[in-house]
């Protein structure tokens, strides 16, 4: 698939596409609130992906290609929205709630009451490891961060939640 849309397959890029499009979603809306904005930055991504797909080296997985291209565009909208209004950034900051488990006998509802405690780089990373599904490594070049960084973000993040679940927090 990725061949053919590099050779200007809009088809097969649609199709390719199609199996990204829901991780797409979900990363957007964990960032970005309103459905209208979602849709939009999702547009944008589908048309930066389109038209930046002959540079797509394969040196990382398309998913992870297809998120930072993503992460870019949630950027860009966030810029925008500064640049337009005088709202600051901690007031259009978005609650993020992922499901995960740390421990199989805590409840979602638990963790994602305990998520609020995390900032948000570390909501981020744990998006990019449970929703997308992604590696270290990967999550290190989306966000441009080191492994051992991410590694130890984790541990902490699992730490803050652990402390939140047992009441400490």
């Amino acid at each position: 698939m990725i061949e053919k849309s590099k050779n200007g397959n809009h088809e097969a890029f649609e199709r390719l596409m199609s199996d990204h499009l829901k991780i797409i979603y979900n990363y957007i809306s964990s960032h970005i609130s309103t459905t209208e904005d979602i849709k939009d930055i999702v547009q944008e991504t589908m048309l930066a992906a389109w038209k930046s797909i002959k540079k797509y080296d394969g040196k990382a997985s398309f998913r992870t290609w297809v998120i930072g291209i993503t992460r870019r565009k949630i950027a860009d909208y966030y810029r925008t929205l500064y640049k337009n209004t005088s709202v600051s950034l901690s007031e259009i900051e978005d609650f993020w709630a992922a499901e995960n488990e740390f421990d199989s006998i805590v409840d979602s509802v638990a963790i994602e009451k305990s998520m609020t405690a995390l900032g948000k780089i570390e909501k981020e990373i744990v998006f990019l490891v449970f929703n997308a599904q992604l590696s270290y490594s990967e999550i290190s070049e989306i966000m441009h961060i080191p492994v051992g960084t991410i590694k130890s973000k984790m541990s902490n993040i699992k730490a803050k939640i652990r402390k939140q679940l047992n009441g400490g927090g």
